[in-house]
């Protein structure tokens, strides 16, 4: 171990004070019963290492806690305050998707109507005009024929 490190090794199990001393004392105790190997020895090795993982895990715990708060009062965000964004992210660009997908059904739409609309003038326009009912032919008057001419010639 180097040598800072260390230090702070020292300094943390210096801080539990009796509580590391008696904790090193049943540590050799079970080492000893180990050693010897009872029944009794072993299951209470297995609880002293259960106690132990779970403290290990409490510790973490709590030193997370208060480097996040450190960092809060830093103005730094968490991992916590960052994985919020990113899931309001998400949110925000699922809506984003959905909204392109209605947008675009929409203009579909439009086009369409646009489509019919200028189908249905075009229609109209090709269709003729109703015209007006026409005159009853009369038959023109043929000119006068006369027995004369037709003999005379």
């Amino acid at each position: 171990m180097s040598g800072s490190a260390r230090a702070n090794f020292d300094t943390v199990f210096g801080l539990a004070g009796e509580p590391a001393r008696r904790a090193r004392e049943f540590a050799g105790k079970v080492r000893e019963d180990l050693r010897s190997g009872s029944e009794s020895a072993r299951s209470g090795a297995e609880r002293l290492r259960e106690h132990g993982g779970r403290t290990v895990h409490d510790v973490r715990r709590l030193i997370r806690a208060e480097f996040d708060n450190g960092l809060t009062r830093m103005g730094v965000a968490t991992q916590a305050d960052l994985d919020d964004l990113n899931l309001r992210l998400e949110h925000s660009e699922e809506q984003i998707r959905e909204l392109r997908v209605r947008l675009a059904e929409a203009e579909a739409a439009a086009t369409a109507a646009k489509l019919a609309e200028a189908s249905d003038a075009a229609a109209k326009r090709a269709e003729p005009a109703p015209a007006e009912a026409p005159a009853p032919e009369t038959p023109a008057a043929a000119p006068p024929t006369s027995d004369d001419d037709e003999g005379h010639a």
